[in-house]
């Protein structure tokens, strides 16, 4: 059961942070304040309990918008879309879930609970808050984990058919046949190959990893030199930049396969999988239909 549950945190899931993210939490804060009244609110009248659901619901909204825009900015790594797994969403809710409760139990505090002990205030209102929103949490991300991976599918779907497309019909390769010159950033020439031979370029902090075919066998060269300089002489209707740090030959491409985060593509002889971006998919689409 533990191994099963560690898999499952493991897995792959998109990081969806939006203006949906924001507003739907708060608009069900305003609505428990307002109509399951909690912590004796019942005692006050509609008026007032609509007040302090709507001070609620702007504490959770500036929660939520803060908390993830302060981790953005102090774990960069840690936050990375393309890193993102259930496990980490998990954590994410379970810590603006911990946020809210006490910025919730200062406000009830200030506004009169002084009947209250801080601290008891803290345990009761975290303990609430939890018990009320941990399930339907886990049942969230559980769905979105569901549909994201099945939108994903179809994507790849729709992708490796274009792809087939592309074998069926007889295309001439030698007519998108072009001689590169790789430079290094100081000018040097440090390789001269066939764009037909040329895979994909990664980049690598200062340098890039050039995969390309020699004798029929894969190969790479590292050279000191940015992404976007070697993808400005790369000709575009083969080439095309499908993440930040990587540039693919589109007539490698030999499949598409999707997860409920991203989309991957397999090069042909080629070990390693390539992550297409999130804002790229449309534009891969319409590239694999064009290609020449």
């Amino acid at each position: 059961m533990f191994e099963i549950t560690i898999d499952l945190f493991k897995k792959s899931h998109p990081f969806i942070f939006n203006t949906y993210s924001v507003l739907i939490p708060s608009i069900i804060s305003f609505f428990i304040i307002v109509i399951l009244a909690p912590f004796h609110f019942q005692e006050f009248d509609l008026t007032k309990r609509s007040f302090i659901g709507l001070l609620t619901a702007i504490t959770v909204a500036l929660a939520i918008f803060i908390s993830v825009q302060f981790l953005k900015k102090v774990f960069p790594k840690i936050m990375l879309e393309d890193n993102w797994t259930i496990g980490k969403e998990f954590s994410l809710i379970l810590f603006v879930l911990c946020i809210i409760s006490f910025l919730i139990s200062i406000m009830l505090y200030s506004s009169g609970s002084e009947n209250y002990n801080f601290s008891n205030l803290i345990f009761e209102t975290m303990l609430i808050t939890l018990g009320i929103g941990i399930f339907p949490v886990l049942i969230l991300v559980l769905f979105e984990q569901y549909q994201h991976q099945k939108k994903q599918f179809k994507k790849a779907a729709a992708l490796n058919v274009s792809l087939q497309l592309k074998k069926d019909i007889n295309q001439d390769l030698d007519s998108s046949n072009t001689s590169l010159l790789l430079k290094s950033d100081k000018g040097k020439i440090e390789l001269q190959l066939s764009s037909l031979d040329l895979a994909y370029v990664q980049s690598d902090g200062n340098y890039v990893e050039i995969y390309y075919f020699n004798q029929g066998q894969i190969q790479k060269k590292l050279i000191r030199n940015t992404l976007k300089n070697i993808e400005r002489i790369l000709p575009s209707q083969i080439f095309i930049r499908c993440h930040n740090r990587f540039v693919i030959n589109g007539n490698f491409i030999q499949k598409v396969e999707g997860n409920a985060r991203n989309l991957n593509l397999y090069l042909k002889e080629t070990p390693n999988k390539i992550p297409v971006s999130r804002s790229k998919v449309n534009t891969i689409t319409e590239f694999l239909e064009n290609l020449s």
